[in-house]
């Protein structure tokens, strides 16, 4: 990662414990090092120990790692503070400081501190917004301008995702343009606007990853290119400057599903010292802090069995990816989800109200024909029947009888979606009772007897009762 060094600072720790009142200037001294439950080593603030300094770099995600180590050790962080100093002059910058906390409220003095001052609210845990979106609050008229709806993104499995604030897989959809219409494919998620609205993020499909036009300020190089198109991640963290923004470190990677490049702020990643186990060597955590691919042996997994893989910080899956095996590149990472999506294609994980197996999903993405029992219709009602997928439209289609055998009349009924209660009790043995005496089939929408049939009936328990 490039770095010239000349903006690297340490950190000046001021321990207050001891001081009698506010005006009191705590004990300074430089951080030197920090492991990860927080210990914490300071050296004094010579330029003989310039060497055991702890230096970072507003280019690196250092910081925010150091932090979350460093508050672990601390119940009350307030009775410390922290203080950026630059690297290259330490001995001046901590008599500066000092000088400014010994007369901290003068203006000039204060604006100083204020910019310096690192603060441990911006490093505490947040509580994470676990909290589902309430599919009331969506705008579901607004998917139905994009050909999807609720219906269909329940079908798809994707739905719950989306609510839980993650992106789908791709999705087709309709884009209106004009006069006319582009169908393509996008992934989706739930945003939450300046109004705190629920709205829509479109992440379409693209050819190909878009790297000749600047990123948010930055300018890939012919280098950058070759690693992106190569690995799917740049391998180090940038400088990026959004619109009406501030400039900030981020790491970048390709997403495989939609070419889309991705950013990662490097201030939002915590990287832990210790992962499935293996505690990191300082080379391999500073190497995976930079963006660049490690390779970590004897990794635990879940079951207990060990396991080795290659870690590396991942834009579009927000954190560290495991990639095991060789490493793998962004062809082969597409063609992947490619693989993934062709086998599973269009089949619902849930189909009216019943949840489909993996192997009940393959099989009619395979072209089978499975009898499904105790799915729900839209009034409520329980029913059976056969489902087949059709190929040509990329729906499922419902059938009466099994449209794999002969029929008698030589053809097979589809079932229409007001039609599937009288499927349920015609051909597979479900109860109604004003009809259940009838040895007749039910017509389309009948769930009463017709004059006629309701006289055969009396006939007929009329002759029980000589009986």
């Amino acid at each position: 990662m490039y770095n010239n060094h000349t903006d690297d600072y340490v950190l000046v720790l001021e321990d207050r414990t001891e001081v009698k009142n506010e005006a009191e200037v705590g004990k300074l001294s430089v951080v030197s090092d920090i492991d990860e439950k927080g210990k914490l080593k300071t050296a004094p603030a010579e330029e003989a120990q310039q060497s055991s300094f702890l230096k970072f770099n507003n280019r690196d995600g250092l910081l925010k790692n150091f932090m979350t180590n460093f508050l672990k050790q601390f119940n009350d962080p307030k009775r410390f503070g922290l203080y950026k100093v630059l690297a290259s002059n330490v001995e001046q910058g901590v008599k500066n400081l000092k000088e400014a906390l010994q007369n901290r409220d003068i203006p000039e003095n204060k604006q100083q501190l204020e910019t310096a001052q690192v603060r441990f609210g911006d490093f505490l845990p947040q509580q994470k917004n676990a909290t589902a979106i309430n599919p009331e609050q969506i705008d579901w008229k607004l998917l139905e301008t994009l050909g999807l709806s609720r219906e269909k993104l329940e079908q798809s499995g994707e739905l719950d995702k989306m609510l839980s604030w993650q992106k789908s897989k791709l999705l087709p959809i309709a884009v209106p343009f004009g006069d006319s219409t582009v169908y393509t494919e996008a992934r989706l998620a739930f945003r939450t606007d300046e109004n705190g609205n629920i709205g829509l993020a479109v992440h379409s499909l693209r050819k190909e990853p878009q790297l000749d036009f600047p990123y948010m300020g930055h300018k890939f190089s012919a280098e950058e290119k070759e690693t992106l198109l190569a690995t799917g991640n740049l391998g180090k963290t940038i400088e990026l400057t959004p619109k009406n923004g501030e400039t900030f470190s981020a790491y970048i990677s390709i997403d495989p599903q939609t070419n889309e490049v991705l950013a990662l702020r490097a201030d939002r990643v915590s990287i832990p010292k210790e992962i499935k186990g293996v505690t990191l060597s300082d080379q391999q955590y500073k190497d995976l802090v930079e963006g660049k691919a490690v390779k970590v042996e004897g990794m635990t997994s879940k079951n207990g069995k060990s396991f080795d893989a290659t870690l590396q910080v991942n834009a579009e899956k927000k954190g560290i990816e495991f990639i095991f095996g060789d490493k793998k590149s962004l062809q082969e990472r597409k063609a992947q989800h490619q693989e993934q999506g062709q086998k599973q294609g269009g089949i619902p994980r849930k189909l009216c109200g019943l949840t489909l197996s993996d192997k009940q999903r393959e099989s009619l993405n395979a072209g089978s024909t499975l009898y499904l029992k105790n799915m729900v219709d839209k009034e409520g009602k329980s029913f059976n029947a056969y489902v087949r997928m059709d190929k040509e439209e990329n729906r499922l289609r419902f059938y009466k009888w099994n449209p794999d055998k002969k029929q008698d009349k030589g053809k097979v009924e589809a079932v229409a979606e007001e039609n599937k209660t009288q499927v349920a009790v015609n051909n597979h043995g479900k109860t109604n009772e004003a009809t259940k005496d009838l040895k007749e089939p039910l017509k389309s929408q009948q769930t009463q007897p017709t004059e006629a049939q309701q006289a055969k009936q009396e006939q007929k328990a009329k002759r029980g009762r000589k009986m």
